[in-house]
């Protein structure tokens, strides 16, 4: 077997030894993802703060033509 045919033959990665992760990472990788409801309030705020609701509405413009790339 060559060595192509070893890499076609084994494409997955262990994360165990493929890759430089300390115990740390290991860690962090198996802790479960937050669960605490997210407020969207103050970004809502923050938005309305900035204008960024009052932006003018671009009217659409429609083609008759074909484009290709």
């Amino acid at each position: 077997m060559t060595s192509s045919e070893k890499s076609k033959k084994n494409n997955n990665i262990n994360l165990e030894t493929d890759l430089p992760l300390s115990q740390k990472d290991f860690t962090a990788m198996r802790k479960k993802p937050f669960e605490k409801e997210q407020n969207l309030e103050d970004y809502f705020d923050f938005l309305e703060e900035i204008g960024a609701f009052e932006s003018k509405k671009v009217k659409t413009k429609f083609y008759d033509a074909e484009f290709e790339l």
